[in-house]
């Protein structure tokens, strides 16, 4: 479940990076047995975004940017997943196969070509476009999500469709309004440096540009609250998913924007 353990930071911004990319060699070309029919078909919109920010000289050494996940990014996420959070609160490896080949439109990670081996993630980590053929796109934070048309994360939301064929219930619903969030994490040699705050920042920022969805929705550990209202998200009390032993508070956002003057900013309701 979603989970951030930095620091809110307030002077985040985003501006347009120059050209970077992962080599279109090494992205997945044939579909396998979990994905899903046609999820080859038509690439994710990309977000590619440089993240400039202010007073964290550690985290500014690493040129982080936001970009789409696709699915040769699944490796890279099981390797982060089991590193921010415990057994029985990760995405299986199946999961992310699915959302990724199903919907990675809703998913984002935080990246950095940072060329150390240091990093968990580094191994599993593509190519991208630059005059250093070396060059890495390495993984530190993601966030993944698909669609439901309920207002607020359910179990039957979290579930692979492989899992009961017979219920048409589970996972994503392509028409639905309500993004759910299903993980959000920061590799923990990077949590506290605002990786986590700008990743979902960004993200929210997207859905809303893009008319996405109305809302978005996540469950969260009581303690975690305070941290997920920062950004707009309202606390609707106990949930009754069962995930990972259950215990959780659903969280909602609505997503909209409203003219400001010339600007816009985020309708918090």
């Amino acid at each position: 479940m979603p989970r951030d353990l930095t620091s809110f930071v307030k002077e985040d911004a985003l501006s347009d990076m120059s050209p970077l990319g992962r080599s279109e060699q090494h992205q997945d070309q044939q579909p396998t047995q979990q994905d899903p029919p046609g999820s080859q078909d038509e690439p994710p919109m990309m977000f590619r975004d440089s993240i400039q920010a202010k007073g964290n000289q550690e985290r500014d050494e690493l040129h982080p940017y936001t970009q789409t996940l696709t699915l040769s990014d699944v490796d890279s996420c099981v390797i982060l997943e089991e590193a921010a959070f415990p057994p029985h609160e990760r995405a299986t490896k199946e999961k992310f196969r699915y959302r990724l080949g199903k919907c990675s439109e809703l998913s984002l990670g935080i990246f950095t070509s940072h060329e150390g081996t240091d990093i968990p993630t580094a191994a599993t980590s593509q190519p991208v476009y630059s005059g250093a053929p070396h060059r890495k796109a390495v993984l530190l934070g993601h966030i993944v999500a698909t669609k439901t048309t309920n207002a607020i994360v359910s179990d039957s939301d979290m579930a692979l469709p492989s899992d009961d064929p017979a219920n048409p219930a589970l996972g994503n619903k392509q028409e639905g309004r309500t993004v759910a969030i299903h993980s959000l994490a920061v590799l923990p040699q990077f949590q506290r440096k605002g990786l986590g705050s700008t990743l979902l920042k960004a993200y929210l920022d997207r859905l809303a540009k893009q008319d996405v969805a109305d809302r978005a929705a996540l469950i969260a550990h009581e303690d975690m609250i305070p941290y997920y209202e920062k950004f707009g998200f309202k606390n609707r009390g106990k949930s009754a998913a069962q995930f990972g032993g259950g215990g959780w508070f659903d969280m909602v956002k609505e997503v909209t924007l409203e003219d400001e003057g010339d600007g816009l900013i985020w309708s918090r309701r």
